[in-house]
Parts: C-alpha cells; structure tokens; sequence
C-alpha cells in the first residue's frame, strides 16, 4: 500500500485550502504545477492565485512546496522522523516607482507575515517597457513538518491580506 510522503500530504493540504477559497469564489487559481524532476530527484508543487475581486488586476500570489532528494531519501529510507519540505510565498505584481515603493512594500509584508520573516524583492524591467515587475518572496529559513499543517493553513489568510493591501502599491 502507498504510504504518502510528508510533501504529498502537505502539498493536499494547501492545495485543499485554495480551492475552497476558489470555489467560495474569494479567489482564483490561475495555474498549478505538480512536477517531479528525474534529475534531481525532487518534488516542487506550485499553485498560483488572484482574488476572485481583482481577476484581471497584475497581483499574483504563488505558493511554492518543495522536497530534496535527502528529506525524500530519509523520509523513504526511515532516517528521520521529522522529514520537511520548503515552503515559500512570492507575490508577483508591476511597480512604477521601485526606488519608494519597495520599502512601503516590505514594511507591509512584514507587518503582516511578521519582523522576523525575510522579505526579498528581485524587480526586473523589459527594456522597451516602462514599468517594473516585481517578485516578492517571503522566506521562513526552516522547513516545513507535517505537524506544521495548522501553521499552513493560518498562512491562507496571511496571503489574502497581503493580496488585498498590495492593491494599494
């Protein structure tokens, strides 16, 4: 019988949680990538969403879960009791003015996800465009456990309100 990796059982958690959302309509998924790379051997789940209010509005939310050949192999292997996977949060959005919107964009974040996260912002510009496009990162630096399944479901509300407060930006 298939006895499910902490990945998978994560990865149904948080896909489980979205797709409420989706179907109260409060959001919208827009893209979801379940992909194992052979090379590597690792799993990344990515689910990427809008609220359902702004569903032509340039602000993305992505959720990114991620397992490593060695959590993989120790979790198979029954090395460690406490395999984890990596989870981030990035929101994708245009920027004008870089220079004084990035601070006002990580002192947001960070009032909402907490002063102990680490927010990292990579900006990228077309040249024949004008505007900048922002990428977003909030990073935890620790993995993610299966007993932290109640951790993850409270960050849904956490990625709503960074959603809607970025509306502003």
């Amino acid at each position: 019988m298939f006895d499910p990796t902490a990945f998978d059982n994560l990865k149904t958690v948080i896909e489980g949680a979205i797709y409420d959302l989706d179907l109260e309509n409060t959001l919208v998924v827009v893209d979801r990538r379940d992909l194992v790379d052979l090379a590597h051997f690792s799993r990344t789940y990515e689910i990427a969403f809008r609220l359902r209010a702004d569903e032509n509005a340039p602000i993305l939310c992505k959720v990114t879960l991620e397992m490593e050949l060695e959590q993989i192999a120790r979790e198979l292997l029954q090395e460690s009791s406490q395999p984890g996977c990596a989870l981030s949060i990035a929101f994708f959005m245009p920027v004008e003015q870089p220079e004084t919107t990035c601070p006002l964009i990580e002192k947001t974040l960070l009032r909402i996800w907490g002063e102990n996260r680490i927010i990292r912002q990579t900006l990228r510009r077309d040249h024949k465009e004008s505007d900048w496009h922002n990428e977003i990162e909030v990073q935890f630096g620790r993995l993610i456990r299966e007993e932290n399944v109640d951790d993850v479901l409270a960050m849904v509300p956490y990625m709503l309100q960074s959603l809607q407060e970025l509306r502003a930006f």
